[in-house]
């Protein structure tokens, strides 16, 4: 009865059907690796999926399916509805036991019970965010099922303990990650493109895939040197347009505008719009109709790698082989030629490394944002001078991808 209750744990199942969010996040241990916020781009790459099998230990799944243990209660919202959310749950949680949240396999097995039978998986890069409340602690993580590993079989699973007040390097409390596949019990299975099953302890859930339109929006306005490359969306609930200026080479992030934002835009000087929940800085971009290019995310959420991180770890993974981003990858940064696949993961590194765009400036106070933003239209090239966070040139660095934020 009391683990029971405990698994109140109150998976507070952000699994954002209110558009999920992050952890950083990319596979096993996304929501394992902080955020390093570099201003233009980073890099990470994952492991060598197992390929998948057609057989399949069924006998060992049920009888894992009989095996007792206590399912964490989920917070339910109607289809398109508000999501409501009562303090009672988490004070419930918070007190809760019965975790082994040192144990992967043990957090998994909890979190996939709290599970719907069916699920839509917003962000473009295919996590499905959760939050969990247990002893004592907040646990942010990710059950993500990546393109280019789900078609052998492969899950990946990565959790941490939220800081909300991270140290300036480093990270504090319990993580793991792991990546499962029928060698433990989880069938992964294609329904179709976007549609997977994952079958665990006599348990099915259904995830769908958000489709994005992959054609420009009506809405964005482009430079003479610019091209659009994709569409994406981020575990904020932000939609985005990504940009690429074909003379220097270099990204852009833009608000699609064919899209509501998710929360109110306040002012800030003449040309700034801050995001009141995410901090996200847009500038308005007077000589392209005011559209609203991301010029700077805060530290402090990229520190805590939370769902106001920046969009660099949402691409449109699912439309790889239209989008063709590694192509620009390879122009903004020669180095990479030869040495990244089609999702921009590396592949001569035995870490899970991948190229995170992060085209914009990172800022500790809004006084500093309004600095930069002053500093950036002195220069001949206000784009280039915020995609490269401000700083003259930019070499690739690296992003630890929990595939191993």
């Amino acid at each position: 009865m009391t683990s029971r209750i405990g698994l109140l744990a109150t998976l507070t199942l952000a699994f954002l059907t209110l558009f999920a969010a992050a952890c950083g996040g990319d596979d096993a241990s996304e929501a394992d690796a902080s955020s390093t916020g570099a201003p233009a781009d980073a890099a990470a790459t994952q492991q060598q999926a197992p390929a998948g099998t057609e057989q399949r230990n069924e006998e060992a799944v049920q009888e894992q399916a009989q095996e007792t243990n206590d399912a964490v209660v989920v917070e339910t919202r109607a289809p398109a509805g508000p999501y409501l959310l009562f303090n009672q749950r988490l004070i419930e949680g918070q007190t809760a036991e019965g975790i082994d949240l040192k144990d992967a396999d043990s957090l998994f097995r909890a979190i996939f019970e709290g599970l719907p039978d069916e699920v839509t998986v917003y962000p473009s890069e295919n996590y499905y965010y959760f939050i969990l409340y247990v002893d004592t602690r907040q646990v942010w993580g990710n059950i993500r099922l990546p393109a280019g590993r789900r078609e052998n079989g492969v899950l990946s699973f990565g959790y941490f303990e939220f800081d909300e007040f991270p140290p300036s390097t480093g990270r504090r409390g319990i993580s793991g990650s792991k990546f499962f596949t029928d060698a433990d019990g989880v069938i992964v299975s294609e329904v179709d493109r976007f549609t997977y099953t994952v079958r665990f302890r006599g348990k099915t859930v259904t995830f769908h895939f958000h489709q994005l339109d992959q054609s420009p929006p009506d809405s964005l306005v482009l430079a003479e040197d610019e091209t659009f490359t994709q569409r994406t969306l981020d575990e904020s609930g932000y939609h985005f347009a990504l940009i690429f200026n074909e003379q220097s080479n270099f990204f852009l992030w833009v608000l699609n505008e064919d899209e509501p934002p998710p929360e109110t835009l306040d002012p800030l000087g003449e040309n700034l719009l801050i995001g009141r929940r995410s901090g996200f800085a847009f500038w308005i971009d007077a000589a392209n109709q005011d559209r609203l290019v991301l010029a700077g995310v805060r530290q402090l959420n990229i520190r805590r790698n939370d769902y106001y991180d920046g969009p660099f770890d949402q691409l449109a993974d699912n439309y790889a082989e239209e989008v063709r981003i590694a192509e620009y990858m390879v122009r903004a940064f020669p180095s990479l030629e030869g040495r990244i696949d089609k999702y921009g993961y590396y592949t001569d590194t035995e870490r899970p490394l991948r190229v995170a765009i992060s085209a914009y400036y990172t800022y500790s106070s809004q006084a500093q944002m309004l600095q930069f933003i002053e500093l950036a239209q002195a220069r001949p090239d206000s784009h280039f001078y915020i995609s490269r966070g401000g700083r003259v040139s930019v070499t690739e660095g690296q992003e630890e991808d929990a595939d191993g934020s």
